[in-house]
């Protein structure tokens, strides 16, 4: 079709992310209802398009991430069908089905449904590319905010609301992971993944997936670590990489080798590959490898719940003032910030040493991310189920007296957006819940291009 080649795929990506077509009756190509939930969390770096997409397919909810192309062949131009990021995909949108293949292949073999929606938008494509078109072109990166003398006083206000609409949202999204897992397996699952840090997120969220909590409650560290770098396809047997092994790393790696081959996960196909995993442009300290040594250090530390290491310190905020606040929050990122052991005291991977000896497996900024967005999202959920208003309210303390957080991109976009020279974003005071407010603002107002309903105009902050 001729005006499929003058859309992009970033037009294309716009429309799914507007949720701009019909979300009724739909069906896959092989002919499986499916209805949209939540269209997922817009993805900037390598991989699927689209993370965390909460989808019904043929009655059963499902989530997981989506890929966009403007034709189903693209699937296999791409290849995609080749990367093992891509097998956390569990639909496949596309403009137009031009391939024979009712389903689409992923890496590991398995089949996920494609859905078309050339005849499916709410309004027809040349007019949706016009009006895309005639926004970037009237606006560009105009925002009504900018230039524009603050109210500080309000736009404090209002970002610790959004900050806590955040915290909410975060909340409501463990909710839906909470059908299908325990509290335990979801902590261990967002701990995980938040080590991975953008290029190691998706391994380390199937490695917890293929490897439970469950099967490792109640184990010693060095067990720990055999399973899961045996599973995640890491150990020296596994890989490719040739590497120079003194005595010391020949006798480690024999007694974890030895682990791996007796555990339950060593049979096939349990096993990750090590292609899966980023080491490029990471920091030695960061390493997947000393990220699993984390874990499996606090994991062997937990006495089998890993909850119950950080609820009763939190609950302890419920009453706290603002110095014993710190002395929680502290505590907490000292939880999470195990100091290596062993082998893992002088080395970043196997046969490779480490540049800054004994430094922490998990550094105090990660912690203290982990804390605002996994832990205290699940603590919500945990006080909500057991009806505990003190739990309830010591976790908004505790959230309200956090710092702020490392910068990332949308945050960085924003603050440059909405604050100047003359009033710099410190002059909110900034903490990680105005943080957070300003990540809540661009993916449900600016990214959308709603600045009618902008939370800063209509809170009267300008």
């Amino acid at each position: 079709m001729a005006e499929s080649k003058k859309i992009s795929e970033e037009f294309f990506q716009n429309i799914w992310n507007d949720q701009s077509f019909f979300n009724i009756d739909l069906q896959t190509t092989d002919g499986r209802s499916v209805s949209i939930l939540k269209a997922g969390i817009w993805n900037s770096d390598e991989g699927p398009d689209f993370v965390r997409a909460e989808i019904i397919i043929e009655g059963k909810l499902t989530i997981g991430d989506v890929e966009i192309h403007i034709n189903s062949s693209d699937w296999y131009a791409h290849e995609h069908h080749l990367n093992p990021k891509y097998n956390r995909v569990v639909l496949h949108v596309v403009y137009l089905n031009d391939d024979i293949n009712l389903r689409t292949r992923l890496q590991d073999g398995q089949r996920i449904p494609t859905l078309e929606l050339l005849n499916r938008l709410n309004t027809p494509i040349g007019d949706l590319f016009d009006e895309s078109e005639a926004a970037r072109v009237a606006t560009g990166d105009f925002c009504r905010v900018t230039g524009k003398s603050l109210n500080i006083g309000k736009l404090k206000s209002v970002l610790e609301d959004l900050g806590r609409e955040r915290l909410m949202e975060k909340a409501d999204a463990m909710k839906n992971l909470r059908i299908r897992m325990d509290f335990e397996q979801l902590l261990y699952e967002g701990i995980m993944e938040a080590l991975g840090y953008a290029k190691n997120r998706e391994p380390f969220r199937e490695l917890a997936r293929r490897v439970p909590f469950a099967s490792l409650a109640g184990k010693e560290d060095e067990e720990i670590q055999g399973i899961l770098f045996g599973t995640a396809g890491l150990l020296p047997s596994q890989s490719q990489r040739s590497v120079d092994l003194d005595e010391t790393d020949k006798s480690f790696i024999k007694r974890i080798e030895s682990i791996w081959q007796a555990s339950e996960q060593a049979k096939p196909p349990t096993r990750m590959v090590a292609e899966q995993w980023q080491f490029s442009k990471t920091r030695p300290g960061n390493y997947p490898t000393r990220r699993i040594a984390a874990i499996s250090r606090l994991i062997g530390n937990c006495q089998e719940s890993l909850m119950m290491i950080f609820l009763p310190t939190i609950q302890l905020s419920a009453e706290a003032g603002k110095k014993r606040l710190g002395a929680i929050r502290r505590e907490l990122v000292e939880k999470l910030t195990p100091a290596p052991t062993g082998y893992w005291i002088d080395h970043s991977n196997f046969g490779k040493g480490l540049p800054q000896i004994g430094s922490t497996l998990i550094g105090a900024d990660r912690a203290l991310d982990i804390i605002v967005n996994i832990l205290l999202p699940i603590a919500i959920v945990w006080a909500e189920e057991s009806q505990s208003v003190v739990l309830h309210d010591a976790v908004e303390r505790l959230y309200s007296s956090c710092p702020k957080l490392q910068d990332n991109r949308i945050t960085r976009k924003i603050q440059s957006q909405v604050f100047s020279e003359t009033q710099p974003f410190s002059i909110v005071s900034p903490a990680a819940k105005t943080q957070q407010g300003t990540i809540y603002l661009h993916n449900n107002f600016c990214s959308s291009r709603l600045c009618d309903l902008c939370p800063i105009i209509n809170g009267g902050a300008i």
